[in-house]
């Protein structure tokens, strides 16, 4: 089954909870197949019923109790759009322009450290690299990070909390687009959204269709 277009729905919490900065950060907006290969992410495999979502030549599966929500703003030369669970375990898929990145960030690797260290300036807390890894996604090389940040209590009566943050850095020369792939998890919905960010990246094909 195809998810539609149709209608977008706003992409109000694009950012989940208060975090309005992780999504700029991550998207890089600054900057403005064959065999498809498993990514070997840390996050463990399961069984679902699949939806796919195939919008201006690239695709990907998600778990069909996931709703989808776009940018309102979204095109084909750059966008992004939510995976949205039950359980508030939310993945985003976000694409560009590949010359503007590679002007600022000539490697994925580069453009993996400019966004991890546009989140830890963003921050006003503690920022822990959990891992970092080269892999392989849908032919290409892509880059793989995740991070706990600790983020300070707010306010008099606020209180501290503890986020991790992955995402998938990746350049598809055949098309000229970057992708990142990214979520953010507490220990209550993590396990969920890493099974889910796991189907999405070695489901994604980005050519060749």
């Amino acid at each position: 089954m195809e998810a539609s277009l149709g209608r977008s729905a706003p992409l109000a919490d694009l950012s989940i909870s208060d975090w309005p900065w992780l999504h700029n950060t991550l998207l890089a907006g600054e900057f403005t197949v064959g065999a498809m290969e498993n990514a070997d992410l840390p996050l463990g495999t399961f069984q679902a019923e699949k939806d796919t979502l195939r919008i201006y030549g690239f695709s990907f599966q998600y778990p069909a109790t996931s709703k989808l929500e776009f940018n309102p703003k979204f095109k084909r030369s750059d966008g992004d759009v939510a995976v949205k669970s039950p359980d508030k375990a939310n993945i985003f898929v976000s694409w560009g322009d590949l010359d503007k990145v590679v002007k600022k960030a000539p490697t994925i690797q580069d453009h993996a450290k400019f966004s991890l260290d546009r989140v830890k300036k963003s921050v006003q807390g503690k920022m822990t690299t959990l891992e970092s890894k080269d892999i392989k996604v849908a032919g290409h090389d892509a880059v793989f990070n995740h991070v706990k940040i600790e983020v300070p209590r707010r306010g008099l009566f606020g209180k501290g909390t503890v986020q991790e943050v992955r995402s998938v850095h990746l350049h598809c020369d055949q098309t000229h687009r970057f992708y990142v792939i990214y979520s953010t998890a507490t220990d209550v919905n993590k396990d969920v959204q890493g099974r889910t960010m796991q189907e999405i990246v070695d489901s994604l094909q980005c050519h060749g269709f």
